[in-house]
């Protein structure tokens, strides 16, 4: 359990990307070069509301396949009360240890219920935990590794602040980042972070963006300013991200890589920062 790895020591996860389709067998061989140096595998669920498929069905997948612990990630946007509670049974069935939960942007591909959000859906998980459905029946307790998002590049980061807080008071344990690309800003913000919830655990993203396009694109949403976009495509990107690494290690619980897909670039980038924790 994640949980259990993190208070031994940082710890590494890389993003997979599921491919629109039923065939595991490239996904995994992709995969194959990074299992020993990775501690999970977080498997967004339908990310910008486009197809893909089920994370948590994928997840034990992965975690049969490749012997990696695997993070599902869960969107509200999906799921009632009750099919998030059946969801959450049989992914502890399957043996998955670790959730991720999230709110979820509006879909592109077909509808949303939003009868839910992210701090809801880890507050049944946390009464699952207790041995507690949400109509009040005992059962065997659940545990599960909680974890929640939290973006530090909004404009608005007092309202962030408070969307943690809810998380965290409703079980969030362990908090991934949107991608750092201001190094020194994140750090002041962490400062804070840390003061607020002295006992949740931050694991900070790191994205490839490859073209200064895509980053253009991505730079009000991620914060990304452009003395690091104008280096983009001319300065090896997993340098610019292993330095961000070094100005922030010793204020985060490990990293979160994010290839957008592209696992055998990553590796370069995973064996460095194994080496810097």
């Amino acid at each position: 359990m994640l949980r259990d790895k993190i208070q031994k020591s940082k710890i590494i996860t890389l993003e997979v990307l599921l491919p629109v389709s039923t065939d595991t067998r490239t996904m995994i061989t992709e995969l194959e070069p990074l299992k020993e140096h990775i501690d999970a595998i977080n498997i967004p669920s339908n990310p910008l509301g486009k197809l893909r498929p089920d994370s948590l069905c994928f997840g034990h997948i992965i975690q049969d396949k490749l012997q990696v612990e695997t993070i599902p990630h869960f969107v509200a946007r999906h799921y009632t009360l009750l099919i998030f509670e059946s969801q959450l049974l049989g992914a502890h069935a399957l043996g998955i240890q670790n959730i991720l939960c999230v709110t979820g942007d509006s879909p592109v591909e077909g509808r949303s219920m939003f009868d839910l959000n992210g701090a809801k859906l880890l507050e049944i998980a946390n009464n699952l935990r207790n041995g507690i459905t949400s109509a009040r029946r005992a059962i065997q307790p659940l545990d599960f590794c909680l974890c929640a998002g939290f973006n530090p590049n909004v404009p608005n980061l007092q309202g962030e602040f408070l969307k943690v807080s809810e998380k965290y008071h409703s079980g969030a344990e362990v908090f991934f980042t949107q991608p750092v690309f201001d190094p020194d800003n994140f750090v002041k913000i962490l400062r804070e972070f840390r003061s607020r919830y002295i006992k949740a655990k931050i694991i900070a993203g790191l994205s490839f963006l490859y073209t200064k396009k895509r980053a253009f694109s991505l730079m009000k949403f991620l914060g990304i300013p452009y003395n690091y976009i104008k280096y983009i495509e001319e300065k090896d990107e997993t340098e610019l991200l292993f330095e961000t690494a070094q100005k922030i290690k010793d204020l985060v619980d490990g990293f979160y890589i994010i290839p957008i897909g592209k696992y055998s670039g990553a590796l370069p980038l995973v064996k460095k920062i194994r080496k810097l924790i």
